[in-house]
């Protein structure tokens, strides 16, 4: 079926011209709209150009019809790390839509579901291999971090990044 398909086009066919099955028409499960695009089953937008604190970009992604990212999926966020490094994005801070503002310690997602903690998702780092977070009441949002190979890290809310949305 692929080969024929693959003459058609070679051949000019318009693939309007042909009822083809479904799964030739779609890509992924999922239908997204400008400017997100499937990723692991979901619809997300990783913003190269703008930057911004924690709330500004997150006003951002609502204004777009989204809001941040929720990586709660291991799976999901493989996916993401892929769709970063296959489509050439700078390796830089993302914003994510966790936070522990205003009860320390306890990281939530914007819908309230608690974040999981250690591994897969938060960053080691140092002699001692502290696990992530470890900013304490001054870095209360999450971001993935260049310097962690896109691994969760504790922000400062107020410090400029770029920004993953989800539709």
């Amino acid at each position: 079926m692929i080969n024929f398909l693959f003459l058609l086009l070679l051949l000019g066919a318009s693939a309007s011209c042909f009822k083809l099955p479904q799964k030739f028409i779609m890509k992924g499960e999922v239908s997204c709209e400008s400017p997100f695009q499937e990723v692991g089953g979901r619809c997300m937008y990783v913003d190269i150009l703008n930057k911004g604190t924690w709330s500004v970009m997150r006003n951002h992604c609502k204004s777009l019809g989204g809001d941040l990212v929720k990586l709660n999926d291991g799976e999901v966020y493989a996916a993401l790390i892929r769709h970063i490094h296959g489509n050439g994005f700078p390796i830089d801070y993302y914003w994510i839509g966790a936070t522990d503002e205003g009860h320390e310690g306890l990281w939530v997602w914007i819908d309230q579901e608690p974040v999981q903690m250690g591994t897969p998702y938060w960053a080691n780092c140092g002699c001692d291999n502290d696990q992530m977070p470890t900013g304490g009441t001054a870095q209360n949002c999450a971001l993935l971090d260049a310097h962690f190979h896109l691994y969760f890290n504790d922000g400062t809310c107020s410090q400029e990044a770029n920004v993953i949305c989800e539709q």
